[in-house]
């Protein structure tokens, strides 16, 4: 038996068969247990796309979500049910919800909750939902579904398994930030409109005012033009990117729908005068359409994207000039003004934010930052009558700031809803002095006013300088009603300290000095009256022409005109 035991301890044939004897159960039951963990992550895929896809079926029917979720489950033969607070919705009418058994009668069932979507970039992700907000635009849906295991049942559980999905409205609005032309001077608009285009125009104030009141829909120009440059199977993208003349825009502009014989008139006489001029331009410097930018051309979805004709015409001028400066003799445009010269910095709004656009909350317009120098002479009166003074004048306008703060869906049609807009109107700083030439041009620093001289003759001297900052960027929020879309409504914000005479509250702040001769003899209180007396008839001509050298650049002092023009609610998408 000794000599058997030894034997037996030596001999090791057989050991892999012991050790695959012992292993097996561990290895059966690890594919046991992948088996399970990958049917497991099959079902809760299955189960997030039911979710997913359920909240896209539930928004588009917010007056009975739970109807619209159920009959998506039934059309695709998923044995779900979806909850109520009545009970349990299911294809066979409604029962009361038992969760003990449920799930022996039914694969899962949803649960829904209406509520806001806000997609609001600045807000972290899990917020954006907001449950039961009203008016409801969104839906989310929550599955819950016990799953089925293989394997593991023998000495687990199945694990309950959700899934949820949100879904909201695609909400789009189209609107613009700028100014409509309350008051016209052929003179100043030709003058300036024709040296951002560089030609001459001569348009009459009737001609203005009729462009003032013409409204055109930018898509149907859009549309129009992809006829013109042959890309009508492209995408308004490739349109907008295209780089065309100021003519061919003017053509564009003429075959929009809408517009009046006496409208279309004017535009093919500006047509003509342009067409002699390089002036070229991208129509995305002034339009931009967010998520309508790369459907084809043609296929707007119904949205009106409206703006004044005038406007148009010059933020394409503004556009099509580069950011370049321009010079602007005004001699003979204003009375009461022996001499006027102008020089104009007109800045690019930042990319991306042209004065009109279509998007979603958060979308942003601006108008473009504008710089003036003017360079005005006036005969003196009283002790220096017969004398040139001489008024140096900067102003700059900071842009003004559209943001489209929300949009409500309230159902029925695509366009009941109400939008939102948070408005900074642009501010100003106005000075009377000379200017560094380079720092007026370059819109990455901010000029210094420095004494200029006002008067000067052999034996009478007068210098000064002032100078006004305009502040106040509280934003106000603008609410623009379904009435208020359809109609065109223009709203307008105001700061609370807007200049309401810019020569006057300047001239206000003139710090003065007054040499006759040699001699430094302070300010002289006859000089000073006569001064005075002077410089007080600049303030209304000179109020004019800045209000209407603005108004035509589409930019106001301190002040904002925000229109929305259209909205849809649309197009279930999923948000989360």
């Amino acid at each position: 038996m000794r000599r058997f035991v030894q034997a037996l301890r030596r001999d090791t044939s057989g050991n892999v068969a012991i050790s695959a004897a012992l292993t097996l159960p561990l290895v059966i039951g690890a594919l046991a247990l992948g088996v399970d963990y990958g049917y497991l992550t099959l079902q809760q895929r299955q189960l997030q796309s039911s979710a997913d896809l359920a909240a896209i079926a539930a928004t588009g029917q917010l007056s009975d979500p739970e109807k619209a979720a159920l009959d998506y489950f039934t059309l695709n033969n998923q044995n779900f049910a979806v909850r109520t607070d009545t009970g349990l919705l299911t294809a066979q009418g409604k029962i009361p919800f038992d969760p003990e058994h449920l799930f022996e009668s039914y694969d899962a069932y949803a649960e829904l909750t209406k509520g806001r979507y806000v997609a609001d970039p600045s807000r972290p992700v899990e917020t954006r939902f907001e449950a039961g907000a009203t008016p409801y635009d969104a839906v989310r849906v929550t599955m819950h579904q016990k799953s089925r295991i293989f394997f593991a049942n023998s000495f687990a559980e199945a694990p309950l398994l959700a899934a949820t999905g949100t879904a909201s409205a695609d909400k789009l609005a189209a609107f613009s930030v700028g100014s409509r032309l309350a008051s016209l001077n052929e003179g100043i608009v030709n003058a300036l409109l024709g040296q951002l285009l560089g030609t001459t125009v001569s348009l009459k104030v009737m001609d203005y005012q009729a462009l003032i009141d013409a409204d055109v829909n930018l898509l149907h120009v859009l549309d129009g033009l992809a006829i013109d440059l042959g890309l009508t199977a492209g995408t308004y993208s490739e349109v907008l990117k295209t780089e065309i003349t100021y003519g061919q825009f003017l053509q564009a502009l003429g075959k929009a729908t809408g517009l009046t014989p006496s409208v279309r008139a004017i535009l093919n006489t500006l047509e003509k005068t342009v067409n002699r001029t390089q002036v070229k331009l991208r129509l995305e410097e002034i339009l931009a359409l967010g998520p309508l930018s790369e459907r084809l051309v043609g296929q707007g979805d119904g949205l009106a994207v409206k703006a004044a004709l005038m406007d148009v015409i010059t933020a394409a001028a503004v556009a099509g000039n580069g950011g370049k400066q321009i010079g602007v003799d005004l001699n003979v445009s204003i009375p009461g003004l022996s001499k006027v010269t102008l020089t104009i910095a007109i800045g690019e709004p930042p990319v991306g934010t042209p004065p009109n656009a279509v998007g979603g909350p958060g979308t942003i317009v601006r108008t473009a930052q504008t710089r003036l120098a003017l360079n005005v002479v006036v005969d003196g009166l009283a002790a220096i009558a017969g004398l040139k003074v001489e008024v140096p004048l900067y102003l700059e306008v900071a842009h003004a700031e559209a943001r489209l703060a929300d949009i409500r869906c309230y159902g029925g049609t695509h366009g009941n809803g109400s939008v939102d807009v948070e408005v900074v109107p642009g501010v100003a700083a106005i000075g009377l002095g000379n200017v560094n030439q380079a720092a007026f041009e370059n819109f990455g620093t901010t000029p210094r006013v420095t004494k200029a001289n006002i008067l000067s003759t052999v034996l009478l001297s007068i210098t000064g300088k002032a100078d006004i900052n305009a502040g106040n960027l509280t934003k106000k929020t603008l609410t623009f009603s379904a009435n208020d879309i359809t109609s065109g409504k223009v709203m307008n914000v105001s700061t609370r300290d807007t200049l309401t005479s810019l020569v006057t509250s300047l001239l206000k702040r003139l710090e003065l000095e007054i040499k006759l001769g040699p001699l430094a003899i302070g300010t002289p209180t006859l000089i000073q009256a006569a001064l005075a007396d002077t410089l007080a008839t600049l303030t209304k001509p000179l109020d004019t022409l800045v209000y209407n050298l603005l108004l035509t650049l589409g930019v106001r002092i301190g002040e904002a005109d925000v229109r929305v023009t259209g909205l849809s609610c649309r197009n279930p998408v999923l948000v989360q």
